[in-house]
């Protein structure tokens, strides 16, 4: 086993996986329709059961949102999730087309034992089958072979809330891959958890004695919820915040600083154009330098009546603010 950041080890580590790792990974939320209930279901009740479309952050209406998120990260492959993909077929197809289109790599989530026909027709680089709450499991072993067959990568993504021998086995017959992920707290499952006895700490459960017997497959691999954070969520942050403005100052943990304006944006633009100084404008504010918060154009722009303030923030679509600070 090799041991990476944050708890994680693996013995083989898929590409879609790789480029997580180095927060290349674009997350295609595709919809939050599904069939299944599953009490661990960390999706939030914002998206379960509704037929929305995001890019990371990013809502999708079209193409385009798709594109620029995919610009505004560098983004090297696309994972598509959900809820279940498969429930919305043309819609997968057509991102899948383009996403490959784009020489992205492409790897599926699904719940569904796909037959070698529609694999053929999805013709994504890499499949991961998640058998819903582990019932059932057999099944998949068709779809794993016939995958394999026509040249995708493909294994299981498992939660590890139970053990499953029947997944090691199948996982080390056909040469597939076995992921398995920390199980997480959410809002979503919270209860749930909590109420099969789980012992949650910091939003996430510590099965150890459960990932020791996956370790049984030839292809393993476990993530820790903390490397989601450490370093996949970290280094996509880091990855956008590198694709923005030079004026925004770029932190350790892949968050923005900038100087906040908000009030008479016609004012505050002329004043910056009048400077030379770069900026963006957004609906409700002006983002500018952080330096403008302790130099002399400060008290320019506050005699003008407008409001500064100092703002940490993510460099997402979003734009969520970590901390402000008015001057």
């Amino acid at each position: 086993m090799k041991r990476i950041e944050a708890g994680s080890y693996y013995s083989y580590l898929p590409e879609g996986c790789k480029l997580c790792r180095r927060g290349s990974k674009l997350v295609l939320f595709i919809t939050g329709m599904c069939k299944n209930s599953c009490f661990y279901c960390p999706v939030s009740r914002q998206k379960f059961g509704k037929d929305v479309v995001f890019a990371n952050e990013r809502e999708v209406k079209s193409k385009e949102d798709f594109i620029e998120e995919i610009e505004a990260m560098s983004a090297e492959g696309v994972a598509i999730t959900g809820g279940e993909p498969m429930l919305r077929l043309n819609r997968l197809i057509e991102f899948v087309k383009l996403s490959k289109a784009l020489d992205l790599h492409v790897h599926i989530y699904t719940s569904i034992p796909v037959k070698r026909k529609l694999l053929e027709k999805i013709k994504v680089d890499e499949i991961r089958f998640h058998p819903p709450e582990l019932k059932g499991v057999e099944k998949y072993a068709d779809s794993i072979k016939d995958a394999k067959k026509i040249g995708m990568d493909a294994g299981f993504e498992i939660p590890a809330f139970s053990y499953e021998e029947k997944i090691v086995t199948i996982v080390n017959k056909f040469d597939a891959f076995l992921n398995v992920n920390q199980l997480e707290a959410t809002e979503a499952n919270w209860l749930a958890l909590e109420k099969r006895g789980f012992q949650i700490r910091d939003y996430y459960v510590e099965t150890d004695e459960i990932v020791k017997l996956y370790e049984r497959a030839n292809k393993f691999h476990y993530c820790t919820a903390r490397f989601k954070d450490s370093a996949q969520f970290r280094r996509r942050l880091i990855r956008i915040a590198m694709n923005l403005p030079d004026f925004y100052l770029v932190t350790r943990d892949g968050t923005v600083l900038c100087t906040r304006i908000e009030g008479d944006l016609e004012k505050a633009e002329k004043i910056l154009r009048m400077k030379g100084l770069e900026y963006q404008r957004f609906e409700d504010c002006i983002e500018a330098s952080p330096e403008i918060a302790e130099g002399k154009l400060k008290e320019v722009l506050k005699a003008e009546g407008l409001k500064l303030a100092l703002v940490e923030r993510y460099p997402t679509v979003n734009r969520t603010i970590i901390e402000l600070m008015w001057i």
